[in-house]
């Protein structure tokens, strides 16, 4: 593994939420860090550049987004595209958390090697985080709203959520939350910052996996 090294630390689950309804299940709760290679861009290039990491029903499908060619922002190869697509298509029937340093407005770096396959850039890995329904959020260390942005429209779409673990106010600094809540006919799927208060943004989607049961999620929470 080169040092953009992710560190995932999963955390304890709670019996239940402080408000929940009979039909909450809290799915996954875990902290999440993209540690930048200490010369950027694209210092130390040896291993992986992509790893996955399951907590409970959530993957997390973390990529190394620094350009090793320079320029403005980040960007990703070829083959991390094609991995991130395998990977995506492989974990059809968990919820996939995509998480990187540069997010939608910073995966931006053209830059490149005479001769290499064109770098990739936000739109192309919009328009492929889109196209899988089970793809629920995108955490980035360069979204500092703390609202996030939503991609997609109401019936379909994932969030990008502000990765920032440090500074006031910061979403997600005691780590994220993951539940999927029933309202009234349909199941939605909410991810919070675990220590955020009732103020703080919540991220609300339509819940992609409709077909699985509760009694599943809570299973697959327990793993």
């Amino acid at each position: 593994m080169n040092e953009w090294i992710l560190r995932v630390m999963p955390l304890p689950m709670r019996s239940h939420l402080p408000v929940q309804a009979p039909a909450t299940v809290d799915l996954a709760r875990f902290r999440i860090r993209i540690v930048a290679p200490p010369e950027r861009p694209g210092a130390r290039l040896t291993g992986a550049r992509q790893c996955t990491y399951d907590v409970g029903p959530v993957r997390i499908l973390a990529l190394d987004s620094a350009n090793p060619h320079g320029g403005v922002g980040g960007s990703f190869d070829t083959e991390q595209l094609a991995w991130l697509v395998q990977e995506v298509e492989r974990a059809r029937d968990r919820y996939v958390v995509v998480a990187s340093h540069d997010g939608s407005r910073t995966l931006t770096s053209t830059a490149n090697a005479t001769g290499k396959p064109p770098r990739v850039c936000a739109d192309e890995v919009i328009s492929v985080l889109l196209a899988r329904a089970h793809v629920i959020g995108w955490i980035s260390n360069t979204i500092h709203e703390r609202s996030g942005r939503r991609h997609g429209d109401v019936a379909h779409g994932f969030w990008e959520i502000p990765g920032a673990t440090i500074g006031y106010g910061a979403p997600l600094a005691g780590g994220l939350a993951v539940s999927a809540e029933q309202r009234h006919l349909h199941r939605v799927v909410v991810m919070r910052g675990v220590l955020s208060g009732e103020a703080a943004p919540n991220w609300e989607l339509k819940d992609p996996l409709p077909e699985v049961s509760g009694e599943r999620l809570a299973e697959l929470a327990r793993q």
